[in-house]
């Protein structure tokens, strides 16, 4: 049974309902037993306890870092990280938050969490409690406590808002420890962040940080508990419970400073209420000021990768007027988070995160993702084709979208996925002439006119798709069978058609 999204968490949730250090360990390997051995551990002759597979994850991790630190961006890029008890170290690796001399990270920490628990002194005032002279609770003072203590109280409410509509379904994010927690951090990264403030889908972002966070505490529970002794001091101090929040900000933060491209509006800045106010209101209309910066960046991946990537779908969005922002926004300030069940989604944010020094891969994964649906989309009409790009089909092989995204990012590093997606270009497919010989004279340089008309021959061919499909009630129940369906879109009945051959090779 597959959950999709992050409803997912509910199924690795533990069962206590007080401290996390209550958590029982009623299964035989917790125990620290050892597990009867499966074909390919009977082949090695090895047995392992979970006691001995997590400090051997832990010791080989360290190890990494002494030997390649560079191991660690490889092994994200290749899906290493799924089954690992430590993925918040790696995403702290990754993003930068720790360095790779891990004989330091005690100070690293030290210092992170030291900075949060400043935050509550700085942010956290109440004019009740001060004795400010001759500031009035009326004053719209950007000096005045009072001032400031209403805002904050706005920014509060827009925040938990948000945070308790996270996820209704998953009973995690219900927790209000969890709930607080996120809220604080939200609160926090605001205040101290004011040209970005909070907005919304931030919670979203949020949300899987502190669960990877959450669950590699828990791991390290369970393991203490069952160790007892012995225990690796930098592992207590990297992963302690007890700063769920400071660490989560931590990396949530650094995210942020990657992504805050996707949340930024040129002329317009958020104020400590949570407000949005604009920066020039005396400037004319016609000069659009107030883009989108994630529009521009959009329109970029339109044109500069979706265009070599597959010409005829970007023709074919351009000729239906479908903006990739319209969907594209949303695919990106959530780093996909809508789009793919919990387990996928932290596959693509472990390479994500591997790409953190450039942050490119975003872009590629959109468009591998576009590409991936094609033959969808080309024979949909408008409402259709935004059907599946509002709501993204569950059955995608994320494993391929993100195989063919990094060979676009970095061909020379990564091969070209084997069972992805190959574009048929329509210009190869024409239909041969009866005069055509073997004797017929090389070909000629293409001319200006013969260029132009390839736009509307693209245009033929893809109205010729549409109306054969509306004039076949079987051609939609046909693209669920993907053996019937050639890689550009064609049905496998195209060979009946007078007009246009068959693309097979």
């Amino acid at each position: 049974m597959t959950v999709r999204g992050i409803e997912a968490i509910k199924l690795y949730m533990p069962k206590a309902k007080g401290d996390a250090s209550e958590i029982k360990t009623n299964i035989r390997e917790e125990r620290g037993q050892a597990i009867e051995p499966g074909p390919h551990a009977a082949a090695s002759g090895s047995t392992m306890t979970s006691v001995e597979r997590y400090r051997l994850e832990w010791t080989q991790l360290l190890s990494n870092l002494d030997e390649n630190p560079e191991s660690l961006r490889l092994a994200a890029f290749n899906g290493d990280l799924k089954m690992s008890k430590f993925r918040s170290v790696y995403w702290a690796l990754l993003l930068r938050v720790l360095n790779a001399e891990h004989r330091s990270w005690h100070t690293q920490r030290q210092q992170q969490r030291s900075r949060y628990d400043k935050f509550r002194l700085d942010y956290v005032r109440n004019p009740h409690e001060l004795a400010v002279p001759d500031d009035d609770p009326l004053s719209q003072s950007t000096k005045s406590v009072w001032n400031q203590y209403f805002s904050d109280q706005e920014l509060f409410a827009v925040i938990r808002q948000d945070v308790v509509r996270t996820f209704p379904g998953v009973d995690f994010f219900r927790k209000e420890l969890i709930q607080n927690a996120m809220v604080n951090i939200l609160f926090y990264y605001a205040r101290e962040h004011p040209y970005m403030c909070y907005r919304q889908g931030m919670h979203e972002i949020l949300a899987p940080i502190i669960f990877v966070i959450y669950s590699d505490h828990q791991s390290l529970l369970h393991f203490s508990e069952i160790a007892k002794t012995d225990i690796n001091e930098t592992l207590l101090n990297v992963l302690d419970p007890a700063y769920l929040e400071a660490d989560t900000y931590s990396i949530f933060s650094r995210l942020m400073a990657s992504v805050e491209s996707y949340y930024r509006v040129s002329n317009l800045v958020s104020t400590p209420g949570g407000h949005i106010e604009q920066l020039n209101e005396a400037c004319s209309d016609t000069e659009q000021q107030t883009e989108v910066e994630v529009i521009s960046q959009l329109n970029r991946i339109r044109d500069k990768i979706l265009a070599k990537q597959d010409q005829h779908l970007h023709h074919y969005l351009l000729k239906m007027e479908i903006p990739l922002h319209i969907f594209g926004i949303r695919w990106l300030r959530l780093l996909f988070g809508r789009e793919f069940m919990l387990l996928d989604l932290l596959l693509l944010w472990d390479a994500i995160f591997a790409d953190s020094d450039r942050f490119d891969l975003p872009n590629y994964i959109l468009v591998a993702m576009l590409v991936h649906i094609r033959d969808k989309l080309l024979l949909s009409d408008y409402t259709t084709t935004l059907t599946y790009l509002m709501r993204y089909p569950g059955n995608v092989d994320v494993n391929l979208v993100l195989r063919h995204a990094l060979f676009m990012l970095n061909p020379k590093q990564f091969d070209y996925p084997a069972n992805a997606f190959t574009c048929v270009s329509f210009a190869n497919n024409l239909p041969a002439s009866s005069s055509t010989s073997a004797t017929a004279p090389p070909q000629r340089l293409r001319t200006n006119s013969e260029t132009s008309s390839s736009g509307s021959q693209i245009d033929r061919q893809i109205t010729y798709m549409q109306e054969r499909n509306a004039a076949d009630s079987s051609a939609l129940a046909k693209l669920q069978d993907a053996h019937r369906v050639a890689m550009d879109g064609y049905l496998e009945n195209v060979n009946k058609s007078p007009s246009f051959p068959s693309n097979a090779a």
